[in-house]
């Protein structure tokens, strides 16, 4: 196979081809509010090894559980809205390739480079979400999406701070426009 020698970059990437496969250990959780809706959920998301408020910041407490990853680690955001209000984030955190039972769509992970970065972006999940099939509707809203490569990188961060504003006020114009 040609493509079996790659050339590796300091930060943990071999060019062209994803992160050097070597266990990285992540967190795993996601918030609370999604287990009340887990039997709609678990169509589309993995089972993680937990469900905490505390996934909003896995670094306030001892204790939260990790999963050993072969991929990146990632954490997903998205807004907590009931009845129109907005409440706050939901949080899931854990690896690229366990987080989605029909995995992110690879070549909008290509497009952001989420394997080549460590960063954050927040896309609409019909661009991100496989569908399960082609003829189920697209998935709706936008998420954030945050990866990183290193051990319990996907924890709360200073990323997403920055990303939280930016929702919050996305949100406001969103609702006076409509």
């Amino acid at each position: 196979m040609v493509n079996n020698v790659q050339f590796f970059r300091g930060n943990g990437f071999r060019r062209g081809a994803g992160p050097i496969p070597r266990q990285v250990e992540c967190y795993s959780c996601m918030s609370l509010s999604y287990q009340t809706s887990w039997k709609y959920l678990q169509a589309t998301y993995i089972y993680p090894k937990v469900f905490t408020d505390r996934c909003r910041d896995p670094n306030s407490e001892r204790g939260m559980p990790t999963v050993m990853c072969s991929s990146v680690c990632v954490s997903l955001m998205e807004p907590d809205v009931e009845a129109g209000v907005f409440i706050g984030f939901k949080h899931i955190r854990g690896c690229l390739d366990r987080v989605l039972r029909h995995g992110f769509n690879q070549s909008a992970l290509r497009t952001h480079r989420f394997h080549q970065n460590n960063h954050c972006r927040t896309l609409s999940r019909s661009a991100l979400f496989n569908p399960a099939r082609t003829t189920d509707p697209p998935a709706l809203g936008d998420v954030q999406l945050c990866s990183c490569y290193g051990d319990r990188c996907n924890n709360s961060n200073p990323m997403m701070t920055s990303s939280i504003v930016f929702m919050i006020i996305l949100m406001i114009f969103v609702h006076w426009v409509i």
